[in-house]
């Protein structure tokens, strides 16, 4: 690998499109409640959870409901989060980085999207990728509730890690 998966154009371009963001007129992101009813902004990140200082025009100098940010600071929060989401799978799975760029990528997202302890639920799976038996990986993958949640995205994330291949997802 020649760079770090977590500042891999085709994973951060993945992410941005199945993250999702809201926008105003304008083109600014703002600030919304997700369906799961976290304060959310720019390309998925939960304010409730992880407030945002120095950023926007809120309250307690961070942001917060009424808050609206550039393209920019919302990469610059997308890039943060995901740093530490790959800091905590570097320290709870340490072979994450060994399965090649494209399947790494699934569980970094993966990991984004519910968290490092809701992708360590995943054991079967897990087990499946570590072992490369990327067709049992696929399948646990697709069974799960998350997959049910997520839908295309679990679609799209499964197919990469069998193929090992980027997927071109709309």
């Amino acid at each position: 690998m020649s760079e770090l998966i977590e500042q891999h154009p085709f994973f951060l371009a993945q992410l941005r499109r199945q993250e999702g963001c809201r926008r105003d007129k304008s083109g600014r992101h703002i600030a919304y409640r997700c369906p799961a009813g976290a304060l959310t902004i720019g390309y998925g990140h939960n304010l409730d959870a992880n407030p945002v200082k120095g950023m926007g025009g809120g309250m307690g100098g961070g942001l917060d409901a009424g808050s609206a940010i550039s393209e920019a600071e919302a990469r610059e929060i997308l890039d943060r989060d995901v740093r530490a989401v790959a800091v905590q799978l570097d320290a709870r799975l340490p072979w994450w980085r060994q399965v090649g760029d494209a399947r790494s990528a699934v569980l970094l997202n993966m990991a984004f999207n519910m968290g490092v302890d809701g992708l360590l639920t995943f054991t079967n799976t897990l087990r499946a990728i570590h072992e490369g038996r990327w067709q049992d990986a696929k399948s646990g993958m697709l069974a799960s509730r998350w997959a049910g949640q997520v839908k295309s995205r679990a679609v799209e994330l499964a197919s990469q890690m069998l193929t090992g291949e980027w997927q071109k997802g709309a």
